[in-house]
């Protein structure tokens, strides 16, 4: 495995669909998370001394790689 840095707005750019394994569909966020997770985000653009927020780690597999 290969662990790098990359921006979240990385991950999502580009035609890309992802495949949720079937034992990892029962944890999904509500309304709540959404919101502080937005609000996060929005907390961290509007203070120019921040230039990154870690939002936790996404482990994926790129297809035709293994």
């Amino acid at each position: 495995m290969k662990a790098k840095e990359s921006p979240l707005v990385d991950l999502l750019r580009g035609p890309r669909q992802y495949l949720i394994p079937i034992y990892q569909r029962t944890y999904s966020w509500g309304a709540k998370q959404c919101e502080q997770l937005w609000d996060d985000l929005l907390r961290v653009s509007a203070d120019e001394r921040q230039s990154a927020h870690f939002i936790g780690s996404v482990v994926y597999v790129e297809e035709g790689l293994y």
